[in-house]
């Protein structure tokens, strides 16, 4: 069986000072060190937005919710923001049972 393999397409906004990763895929303990590496090679000195759509993430698990809270706390120390949106239910459902939802702007 071949590992999941995770697709991260970046566009960036320069003059509003955003950058939206769309996520396709499995965000698990195989995948999230790409969306990690991809976003800390991203993260400018100050004020910046990211955010993640994932709208086309279908699984969620404890090793993608650790990266992203290691996410949020790096982007806040170069006083950015992340916000995480369009989630699926199923996805949604985890930030829901594990109190993130609160902890994450999720739009």
């Amino acid at each position: 069986m071949e590992a999941n393999v995770l697709k991260i397409d970046c566009q960036i906004d320069a003059e509003k000072k955003i950058k939206v990763f769309y996520v396709d895929g499995e965000l698990d303990i195989q995948s999230a060190k790409a969306l990690k590496s991809e976003v800390m090679d991203s993260i400018e000195s100050t004020g910046w937005t990211y955010e993640l759509n994932m709208d086309r993430v279908g699984y969620l698990d404890s090793s993608g919710l650790g990266m992203l809270v290691y996410l949020k706390k790096e982007i806040v120390r170069h006083n950015g923001k992340l916000r995480i949106v369009k989630l699926n239910e199923p996805v949604l459902n985890v930030f829901k049972l594990t109190k993130l939802d609160d902890f994450f702007e999720i739009g």
